[in-house]
């Protein structure tokens, strides 16, 4: 066991022998790690991109599940790159019972310690996150959850004592905060997702700096959420381009992580480091098909090797559709002759590829929605001839440019295939 050396501190004890552990320093808190201060450079990732991350600069991955973890694992370790392993748990707004009947919490006890028991010793661990909003409840509710929630903590502790333990929380809700504060101070610090709100992380949490100022981590961050976006008057939300979203990663890091690394911030993780389907199947992935990767790849090497590299990829600033834009929700007739344009940069000179697809609107369903088939796009310079689809509903038009680098560009724009028929 590793208790030669502790200290405490506001209710906290560090144990400052454990492989990882946070000190308190003049300018805030380090993250230790074998001895050695570590900032995390992180993406919340799909294991299957590991190999990428480090290639970029990244030296953490963020990993959702337990699933195939000693893999995962493994080849983390023989790239070099620590893992933060997220410990899934029901939510508590939407299954309660899993911390309020004691033969359910009995078992998810079970599985919490199961798991820590298998991994807790391995190499590339940097620390364990307890589940990933679970809507830890406030502090006036009434439950079982805080005392049930506390049990898993020192469960976690009591296994490993070498790799801290944190939860992951929605923004900067200062009551959720105190709250966890408050009734989970075993927990070594707070971690949070965090998107377009990331402007006003810093500012949100500033009245409660009294009560709590500790070490954090930035979880989740990167473009705007579906939430936050702009939506077309059937509730489609707008997505940026992908050139716009590599102009958002730059400034929100530079404007909003690097300013917080003095006060107590440990380090952040980029959402989404892989390919995931909320939306769209663009939305947050970093790399489409083939593994190519987005210009937000490349801004975030430059960021993490310090670099100035000049981007070589392709680029483009918006899609029309019948001279409209996604703003203008617009409605075409099934069948209909349509036409696309692909507005570029000014300045550009690119050669490039273009492929174009049709998906119905896939909203939140997991996976992707299949592309529409048989539709022959016909393409003469920037401009796309297609007819639009029979059947009504909501769709998107996606564009995806390549130059033969190992980047490519994309963006999409909905529109809704209306019977005129059907239109009172």
């Amino acid at each position: 066991m590793y208790f030669s050396t502790i200290a405490c501190s506001e209710n906290k004890c560090q144990n400052h022998s454990a492989t990882v552990h946070i000190e308190k320093t003049e300018e805030g808190y380090s993250l230790i790690r074998n001895g050695n201060p570590y900032y995390i450079k992180g993406g919340a990732a799909q294991a299957e991109y590991l190999t990428q991350l480090k290639n970029a600069g990244g030296n953490t991955a963020r990993i959702y599940d337990t699933l195939y973890l000693q893999r995962t694992l493994d080849k983390a370790h023989s790239l070099g790159l620590a893992v933060v392993v997220d410990i899934p748990l029901p939510k508590f707004d939407r299954d309660p019972e899993f911390y309020e009947n004691e033969n359910l919490f009995r078992i998810l006890k079970n599985q919490v310690g199961n798991t820590v028991k298998k991994f807790h010793d391995h190499p590339a661990l940097l620390y364990w996150n307890l589940g990933n909003e679970i809507y830890y409840p406030y502090l006036h509710k009434s439950t079982d959850f805080f005392s049930n929630y506390n049990e898993l903590i020192d469960l976690i502790h009591t296994i490993d004592p070498n790799h801290p333990v944190s939860t992951s929380t929605i923004g900067a809700n200062k009551s959720r905060v105190l709250t966890i504060n408050n009734k989970s101070p075993q927990l070594d610090f707070i971690s949070f997702n965090s998107f377009g709100v990331l402007s006003k992380f810093s500012s949100k949490l500033a009245p409660i700096a009294p009560i709590w100022d500790g070490p954090h981590v930035i979880t989740e961050w990167g473009v705007n959420g579906p939430w936050e976006a702009a939506l077309t008057s059937w509730k489609a939300p707008i997505e940026e381009t992908s050139t716009k979203k590599a102009e958002q990663i730059r400034e929100r890091y530079y404007s909003y992580i690097e300013p917080i690394k003095k006060t107590g911030s440990l380090g952040s993780f980029v959402f989404y480091w892989g390919k995931k389907n909320e939306i769209t199947p663009s939305w947050y992935s970093l790399f489409g098909k083939d593994k190519l990767k987005t210009q937000a790849v490349f801004e975030l090497e430059n960021i993490w090797k310090e670099k100035k590299q000049k981007y070589n990829g392709p680029e483009l600033d918006y899609v029309l559709l019948n001279d409209k834009g996604a703003m203008d929700n617009i409605i075409i007739t099934p069948n209909s002759e349509a036409i696309a344009e692909i507005k570029l940069p000014d300045s550009s000179k690119q050669d490039l590829s273009y492929t174009w697809e049709i998906r119905p609107e896939s909203w939140y369903r997991t996976g992707e929605s299949k592309t529409v088939p048989n539709i022959d796009f016909s393409q003469i310079d920037r401009k796309v001839h297609f007819k639009a689809p029979k059947n009504e509903g909501p769709y998107r038009l996606f564009v995806y440019l390549t130059n033969g680098t190992e980047f490519y560009a994309t963006a999409n724009i909905p529109f809704y295939v209306l019977n005129p028929h059907n239109a009172e």
